[in-house]
């Protein structure tokens, strides 16, 4: 096999990963994996390989956890508490608001997830010291 070869087929699967299954661009690489062993050059072997950890970098993607109903449930509270609307004094009420409501989201949360929900707390913290410092009669 040589080079050309095995680029025209890794192009082939390339092009159509983002549409594939994951189980079809799973084989898809086992057959790039084979193609590439069967190349006599060094580099080209090298380079090919380096082709193939990309795609599966890309399977990686599909492989990850989708967000668990409690850290959806708080991302979607830290959304409305961030909401740029609003005065100052209205913004910093949603925030302590939306400060609550994760804190409550995390209390009946997997405990392995509580210290991920409530670190959302932190850009609302940081958001309501820099709106109290523009409030009159704050600063």
């Amino acid at each position: 096999m040589n080079y050309d070869e095995f680029d025209a087929e890794y192009r082939r699967v390339l092009g159509v990963a983002d549409e594939l299954h994951t189980d079809v661009l799973a084989r898809g690489i086992e057959r790039l994996r084979v193609l590439a062993d069967g190349l006599a050059n060094v580099a080209e072997r090298r380079k090919a390989d380096n082709g193939i950890a990309m795609l599966e970098d890309i399977l990686g993607y599909d492989e990850q956890p989708a967000a668990s109903p409690a850290m959806a449930e708080a991302e979607r509270a830290h959304t409305l508490a961030s909401a740029d609307g609003g005065t100052d004094e209205e913004r910093i009420a949603r925030a302590e608001a939306g400060m609550a409501e994760i804190a409550r989201i995390a209390q009946t949360a997997d405990p392995s997830q509580r210290t991920g929900i409530l670190a959302l707390n932190e850009s609302l913290h940081m958001l309501i010291l820099a709106l109290r410092s523009d409030v009159p009669g704050n600063g």
